[in-house]
């Protein structure tokens, strides 16, 4: 059987049943920045492209004695996301 991608019904995204996890749904894009500050802490910040303001954020980090079990790779820290 074959069909094409134009016939195949959408449901909204924003018409689907929420979820009792969901707290707040948005339709429009967006895209995550991560920024690894160190070997310990990851910054990851969710920004709309509309206006690239920041939306939602949360760190990840790690205790220190984890820290030393890593092998650094010699890298220079560098981003290309603003």
């Amino acid at each position: 059987m074959h069909q094409k991608i134009s016939e195949i019904p959408r449901v909204p995204y924003l018409s689907s049943p929420k979820t009792t996890w969901t707290l707040f749904r948005d339709s429009g894009y967006g895209f995550v920045k991560l920024t690894a500050f160190n070997q310990s802490c990851l910054l990851i910040e969710y920004k709309k492209s509309s206006n690239g303001k920041v939306y939602d954020s949360f760190t990840i980090s790690r205790d220190y004695k984890d820290v030393l079990a890593c092998v650094h790779d010699g890298s220079e820290p560098n981003t290309l996301a603003t």
